[in-house]
C-alpha cells in the first residue's frame, strides 16, 4: 500500500512539472516585454520598470510548483537510473536558480530602485531557460531522444532514410549460427520482426537509450538472455508477448499509452511465429 502511494505521488511529476515551465516563461515574458517597450518608447527605465504585480504573481505560483515538481522528481526519477542524471542534476540547478530569483524578486519589490529589478529580471529569464532545457530533457525521457526535435530534423534534412544492411549469403548464415537459430529465423527477423521493433520500441530500448537495461535495436540484443525478453520456442513465456498484450492502460504495457505505436493483433501473430521458430 505504501509502494503504491509512493508511486502516485512520484508520478505526478509529470503532471506538476508543467506549472514552473509555464508560469516562469510567461513571468519571464510578461516583465521583459515591460522592459523593451520603455526602451522602445524612449521612456526612463528607472521611472517605469519594476517587478509587475502579474508577473510577480506567476512566480509565487511557479516557486511553489517547482518544490513540488523537484521533490515528486527526485522519487520518480529512481525508476529512470543513470539516464536521468543530468536531468535530475539541471533540475535540482533551476531550483537554485527560481529561489535566487525569489529572493531578488522580494528585494525588487522592497526597493524602488532599478538595479535591483533589473538582477531579479536576469535571474527570472535564466530560470525560464533552464527550467525549459530541463523540460527539454525530461521529455526525451519519457518520450524518447529526440521526440521534440525529430520531426524538424527529418523535415530539413536531404539524406535518405537508411538502406538495411545488405548481407551477403555466407555473413547470413555465420550470423545466423553465431545467435544459434535458422537462417530462416534470421531473415525473418531482418524483414518483420526487426522494422516492427524499429517501429515501436527503438526510441526507448536502442542505442541511444535503454529503459529496464533493454535494448531491442539488434537481433543479438532482442535475444540476449539476460534481458530476459525471449524465451526461446515458446512465446506465451516471453515477456515481449507478455508486455505488448497487456491492455493499452496497464502500466506494464508496452509500449506505454501515447508515448509510441503499439503493436496490431497481426504484428504480435507475426512475433510470436518468429519465437516459435526459434530452436530453444
Amino acid at each position: 500500500m505504501l509502494n503504491n502511494l509512493i508511486e502516485f505521488v512520484a508520478r505526478t511529476h509529470l503532471v506538476v512539472l508543467h506549472f514552473p515551465i509555464a508560469l516562469i516563461i510567461s513571468a519571464a515574458i510578461v516583465d521583459s516585454s515591460r522592459l523593451l517597450y520603455s526602451k522602445l518608447s524612449g521612456k526612463s527605465i528607472g521611472d517605469h520598470f519594476h517587478p509587475s504585480n502579474t508577473a510577480s504573481v506567476m512566480f509565487i505560483f511557479a516557486f511553489a510548483s517547482t518544490l513540488v515538481a523537484i521533490a515528486t522528481g527526485l522519487v520518480l526519477g529512481f525508476d529512470y537510473g543513470k539516464s536521468a542524471d543530468l536531468h535530475r542534476t539541471l533540475g535540482i540547478v533551476s531550483g537554485a536558480l527560481i529561489l535566487i530569483t525569489a529572493i531578488a524578486l522580494l528585494i525588487a519589490r522592497k526597493n524602488s530602485g532599478t538595479k535591483s529589478a533589473l538582477v531579479y529580471l536576469v535571474f527570472l529569464c535564466v530560470s525560464a531557460l533552464g527550467v525549459s532545457i530541463t523540460g527539454h530533457l525530461g521529455g526525451n525521457l519519457t518520450h524518447g531522444e529526440g521526440f521534440l526535435t525529430d520531426p524538424i530534423k527529418q523535415l530539413f534534412s536531404t539524406q535518405p532514410e537508411p538502406e538495411p544492411e545488405q548481407l551477403t549469403v555466407e555473413q547470413v548464415a555465420q550470423q545466423a549460427q553465431e545467435l544459434n537459430i535458422t537462417i530462416a529465423a534470421f531473415e525473418t527477423y531482418r524483414s518483420e520482426i526487426q522494422p516492427l521493433l524499429d517501429y515501436s520500441c527503438i526510441k526507448c530500448h536502442g542505442e541511444k537509450k535503454q529503459k529496464g537495461d533493454v535494448r531491442l535495436d539488434t537481433v543479438a540484443f532482442t535475444l540476449d538472455v539476460d534481458a530476459a525478453m525471449i524465451e526461446r520456442g515458446d512465446p506465451d513465456a516471453s515477456e515481449i508477448i507478455y508486455r505488448v498484450e497487456l491492455p493499452s492502460n496497464d502500466d506494464d504495457a508496452m509500449p506505454p499509452l501515447n508515448e509510441s505505436h503499439p503493436f496490431t493483433p497481426s504484428q504480435i501473430e507475426s512475433v510470436r511465429d518468429w519465437i516459435s521458430s526459434l530452436t530453444p
